[in-house]
């Protein structure tokens, strides 16, 4: 079960925002957020739940996500508050001046959008929509479906059935490659953990939950504030004396350490109800392994486990280590390989403009279906000729046309002006649009099931 494919195509996610979305009810009592019908819940956490979602216009299924927007405004106000001290009187508006507290209710998400937007990994949750009911509490994101949920439920008080070392091995070794690919990107993730990582229905491993993910400077990984869920912390971050910068990618091999120590035990390494108590624990106490590991893997989960950060492994040794290549029977896709498409780096601007502004799509999916049926007079050849049209040279109105045809139409709404009218949209591109078979963006491969990791995870500043 060796992973030696490269990642599919790596360019920027296209992800359509909506803000004037309608929430709806069914005769059955379920509800609706524009296209998408909210089935059963699948998770839930500290601002909201994940649902089962069916787009009724394509029978496809997602995991839709679903915010509470004062919840996000109370933790931005928390936010605001810790950064305005120190700095005099003004508290909150002290904090506001410099920062500026979000009017958007998508603002309150732009950080992890601004993240999702910019990856395209085999081993990284696809994001496809972001909704706002302008009256409505909630926020919603559209994201890939994981349909086997979470790689394993952790329960403090009994024990997970663990995985065998083969199976283990496959799925570490999918997740090198995904949080390789997203340190390549200049991100650390900061909550890794068996809640965050979806298998598919294929046995993908999906790496999810980006909310206190933090983008760093090209050469300097330190962390800027706190995050995590305790069991998964380092030593380094279970200390208020910890002289100095913190790494984050290191912090990030903690986890995947602890991880994998729970495939393989089906519990953490070290458990207290007691937050204090499970610091000390982490800080002080050995490590503790199942006689039945082999040397091999033993020796890989010490090297992860190493509470001194300066000598804990790098990733380039983890993807080499006799464990994971299984004694060089098994190599790795190469670091090249895997990141040959490293994207730019993100700014604060693309932060601001995360999500970019397109306010009619429902109506322009109604549209799309109103077309189909009524628009069938058009021949055969004079589509296919219009298909025929370089695409390149856009000089006249048809060809400008043509260029419509050539692309998803995602794209296609996604370029609209926010006052673009239906009627602006040429019946020719709608009716091509219904009759080519075109896979929509949710037929890429597994989804999202997992919890919301913020229920279990803290978030506090340096």
């Amino acid at each position: 079960m060796a992973t030696h494919s490269k990642s599919n195509d790596r360019t920027p996610s296209v992800v359509i925002e909506t803000l004037g979305a309608k929430t709806s009810e069914t005769k059955d009592g379920l509800r609706k957020i524009n296209n998408y019908l909210l089935k059963k819940e699948i998770g839930h956490g500290a601002f909201g739940t994940i649902h089962l979602g069916v787009n009724t216009l394509t029978n496809e299924e997602y995991a839709i996500k679903e915010f509470s927007k004062s919840r996000l405004r109370r933790r931005e106000q928390m936010a605001m508050m810790r950064r305005g001290r120190g700095r005099g009187r003004g508290g909150i508006a002290a904090a506001k001046a410099d920062h500026g507290l979000s009017n958007s209710p998508l603002d309150l998400v732009r950080s992890e959008v601004a993240i999702l937007k910019k990856l395209n990994h085999r081993n990284v949750i696809k994001l496809y929509e972001v909704l706002d009911d302008p009256n409505d509490n909630s926020l919603y994101m559209v994201l890939e479906m994981a349909h086997k949920g979470v790689i394993m439920q952790i329960d403090l008080h009994q024990a997970a059935t663990p995985y065998t070392e083969s199976a283990s091995r496959y799925y570490f070794r999918q997740m090198i490659l995904g949080i390789e690919y997203l340190h390549c990107n200049d991100i650390v993730h900061r909550d890794i953990k068996p809640d965050n990582l979806l298998l598919s229905n294929n046995n993908i491993l999906k790496i999810v939950d980006f909310g206190v993910s933090e983008m760093f400077v090209k050469g300097d990984d330190a962390l800027k504030s706190t995050a995590g869920s305790p069991a998964f912390m380092p030593p380094e971050l279970c200390t208020a004396d910890r002289g100095g910068p913190i790494s984050g990618k290191a912090a990030d091999i903690w986890s995947m350490g602890v991880t994998l120590y729970c495939l393989v035990h089906g519990r953490v390494p070290f458990s207290s109800e007691d937050l204090l108590g499970l610091h000390e624990m982490i800080l002080n106490d050995p490590v503790q392994y199942s006689k039945n590991l082999s040397k091999n893997l033993i020796d890989l989960l010490q090297k992860l486990l190493e509470k001194d950060p300066s000598k804990r492994i790098l990733m380039q040794d983890i993807r080499k280590h006799a464990w994971v290549t299984n004694n060089e029977q098994e190599p790795m896709v190469s670091e090249e390989d895997n990141c040959h498409s490293i994207l730019s780096e993100i700014t604060d601007e693309d932060i601001r403009g995360a999500i970019t502004s397109v306010r009619h799509i429902f109506t322009v999916m109604q549209a799309v279906a109103k077309f189909k049926r009524h628009s069938r007079s058009l021949s055969a050849n004079s589509i296919s000729s219009m298909m025929d049209c370089d695409v390149q040279r856009p000089p006249t109105k048809t060809q400008k046309l043509n260029n419509l045809l050539s692309i998803p139409h995602t794209q296609i709404i996604n370029a609209m002006p926010s006052n673009t009218s239906v009627h602006q949209i040429h019946p020719v591109v709608v009716e091509r649009r219904c009759s080519r078979s075109e896979s929509p963006p949710g037929d890429m491969s597994s989804t999202l099931t997992s919890t919301f990791s913020s229920h279990s995870s803290v978030h506090t500043p340096h």
